[in-house]
């Protein structure tokens, strides 16, 4: 909760804000931490409030399946832990807590992927030392990887910034101007920017833009 406070999305002051394709330098300011009795009324309210619903367009129910029946194929093999439908329906009320942190009205995919990679850290350090970095590297793909996020959002950004540069280029030839005269700054909506990861099931791209 923390964290959420401090990273909030950075817009213009001229309204819907933009992401540029140069960043200026600056400090990096401190992480505003939240006081007690401020998150004491927070937990109530959300405990109160706040009643995330499961919805089957909302996240990934085929990776839920994939990662139960491979639950169960690791955990017959290695003679470890043994894997039961509890344990998917432990995934989907912490998914649902998650969503409760963030005050939403549904669970989304990044509530489900932070559910999902909390049970498997779980899982696999219940097993044996000897094979645990093998089931790290069996389950990798359903543990949430920030750095796949930046490389995702990274390419949304290069082609929008592509379009706008193809955009420029059009629009000056059209005016009658040098076309390789483009402006030193290319900007983009954030908006724009947001939908686009949205579709991609990235909701918060707020930490992106500050790096």
């Amino acid at each position: 909760v923390a964290r959420g406070a401090a990273l909030a999305p950075q817009r213009s002051r001229g309204g819907g804000g933009s992401v540029t394709g140069s960043a200026a330098g600056g400090s990096e300011g401190e992480t505003r931490l939240i006081p007690q009795s401020l998150l004491k009324k927070y937990i109530q309210y959300a405990r109160a409030n706040c009643r995330p619903a499961l919805r089957g367009g909302t996240f990934d129910q085929e990776k839920i399946a994939s990662l139960y029946v491979q639950l169960r194929k690791e955990s017959t093999s290695s003679g470890g832990v043994p894997i039961a439908v509890r344990h998917i329906e432990s995934i989907m009320r912490m998914a649902e807590a998650h969503a409760k942190m963030h005050l939403r009205d549904y669970v989304r995919d990044d509530d489900m992927d932070a559910s999902i990679s909390m049970m498997l850290e779980s899982f696999i350090t219940a097993q044996k030392f000897s094979v645990r970095r093998s089931l790290r590297r069996s389950f990798a793909k359903y543990m949430s990887s920030g750095e796949d996020r930046v490389h995702l959002l990274l390419h949304i950004l290069q082609d929008m910034m592509r379009n706008e540069a193809m955009y420029q280029t059009v629009k000056r030839q059209q005016q009658g101007r040098n076309a390789d005269d483009l402006p030193e700054v290319l900007e983009v909506p954030l908006d724009e920017f947001e939908g686009r990861a949205r579709d991609r099931r990235i909701y918060d791209v707020a930490e992106f833009c500050r790096g």
